[in-house]
């Protein structure tokens, strides 16, 4: 009985880690509290805001954040809504859907670490090492404590980063050589933009315009424009679908000629020149009377996409300040050399603190220095994990002057620099930091892995130095 639970393939490995990761998550399920938990109090925040979509309440009306928590968050906050109106506690209903995320970003992530491992032929296959490699790496981001709490927990860490997962896999899929269903790769990739921006708009721009300049990089491949055409489409549908737009009231006026009898229904063309300033108009060599008919309650779009991008950017000086009001573990922000006195100086001190602000989110909270409660001090431990992974992994690549895979995990490391440096600058204290970082945690992994990966010409190039040192 025992030895048909013998694993014996790469695939069945993996799929093992899978299902204990599942075992995991049902018992931790059902051992939870039934209040929102100390570590992330915004669990409950969410599970309220589902239970009132539930019942069918306008998101405008609800009490906290109103209608843009609902926007930016409805990858978790639907799918927790329909298991309420089955029945399921609210709580309980976010926690499940969290959990599903966590689970399903961790089978994709397994699929692609096997895929890589496989690219480079038949060779390969059999090396033991290198599988050993590719399980305890998923083995990590699976168990990591931290990752696997965000990923249980009702909140929007593993939605927002199982479709950021999902995107990376579109476009790993898509320059597949012997891919025949493009159109619908190219599909996947503009549903899981949408669904990114549902989850975390700011992720969902720092997506797109890693997309874009990894696009710029392949534009001899026709395949490009395909992609390029499910971003900026992708784009245009997640902004709209999650942003909150405020209400406005708006006149509505009627040109009306001097007879204004019953009958008289007025110019549609004549109508478009009145407003609330004028009482008269003339058009076409007519007089027209402006009338107004009645008051509508519209939604204000800005003019165009450039406008709001303008805006998202000119908020980022600031966003960091915002960021500390309230917090235990601020991020002190080091001393610009000159004052922020216009715009310019503002994004110039912004530059200036980049290196310091990114360190600070990879690697803070540091263990006894900038420790100050339980959860601090469980985050510094873990941080030690980080930096080790970073210092294996440059120094791997200072040693074989290259990244393997670099073209399959190139929008990966574009993203991964994109999103350090745009933290960096936004977030405002650790604690906060540390549950973002965990976003980052797949692309960490397989960047490790691609540095440790030895090619055949490697194997064979180090299998020769060690038979001459012996010879020696």
């Amino acid at each position: 009985m025992l030895s048909k639970l013998k694993l014996y393939t790469l695939k069945q490995k993996l799929w093992a880690i899978v299902a204990a990761s599942f075992i995991a998550r049902v018992i931790v399920f059902f051992v939870l509290p039934n209040t929102p938990s100390l570590l992330a109090p915004d669990e409950g925040t969410y599970a309220s805001l589902a239970n009132w979509i539930s019942e069918s309440k306008p998101a405008t009306d609800f009490p906290r954040f109103g209608e843009g928590l609902y926007l930016s968050g409805r990858s978790v906050i639907i799918p927790a809504s329909i298991l309420i109106r089955f029945g399921m506690n609210e709580l309980d209903a976010v926690r499940l859907t969290s959990s599903i995320y966590g689970l399903l970003g961790l089978c994709v992530v397994a699929f692609l670490s096997s895929k890589l491992l496989h690219t480079n032929g038949d060779e390969i296959k059999n090396s033991r090492k290198l599988e050993r490699l590719v399980l305890s790496l998923v083995l990590v981001y699976a168990f990591l404590p931290s990752h696997f709490v965000w990923s249980i927990l009702g909140l929007r860490e593993s939605t927002n980063e199982f479709w950021l997962i999902i995107s990376f896999l579109g476009v790993f899929l898509l320059y597949r050589e012997k891919q025949s269903r493009k159109l619908l790769v190219a599909s996947l990739i503009f549903i899981s933009i949408v669904c990114t921006f549902s989850s975390r708009p700011q992720v969902g721009w720092v997506l797109v315009v890693t997309l874009l300049i990894y696009s710029l990089f392949k534009m001899k491949n026709i395949t490009t424009y395909l992609l390029i055409t499910s971003v900026l489409t992708g784009l245009f549908a997640g902004y709209l679908i999650s942003t909150s737009f405020p209400y406005v009231t708006t006149d509505i006026y009627m040109a009306k000629d001097k007879t204004l009898t019953p009958t008289n229904r007025g110019d549609i063309k004549a109508s478009k020149l009145c407003d609330a300033n004028e009482t008269k108009i003339e058009y076409e060599g007519k007089v027209y009377v402006c009338t107004k008919i009645r008051t509508v309650l519209k939604r204000d779009y800005p003019s165009n996409l450039a406008e709001v991008i303008v805006n998202q950017i000119e908020v980022i000086p600031g966003k960091q300040i915002i960021n500390q009001v309230g917090a235990a573990s601020v991020i002190k922000r080091s001393t610009c050399p000159w004052e922020e006195s216009s715009e310019i100086a503002k994004y110039g001190c912004l530059g200036f603190r980049a290196p310091y602000m990114t360190l600070t989110f990879l690697f803070r909270p540091f263990p006894f220095t900038d420790t100050t409660s339980q959860s601090s001090t469980f985050a510094a431990a873990e941080n030690i994990l980080w930096i080790l992974m970073f210092v294996l992994a440059f120094y791997r690549i200072s040693k074989v002057k290259k990244i393997s895979f670099f073209r399959e995990l190139a929008p990966c490391i574009i993203f991964f620099s994109l999103y350090v440096v745009g933290a960096g600058s936004y977030e405002g204290n650790m604690g906060t930091a540390f549950r973002h970082k965990s976003l980052i945690l797949w692309i960490a992994l397989l960047l490790l892995f691609a540095v440790f990966w030895r090619g055949p010409d490697e194997a064979e190039e180090l299998q020769r130095n060690n038979s001459q040192e012996s010879a020696v």
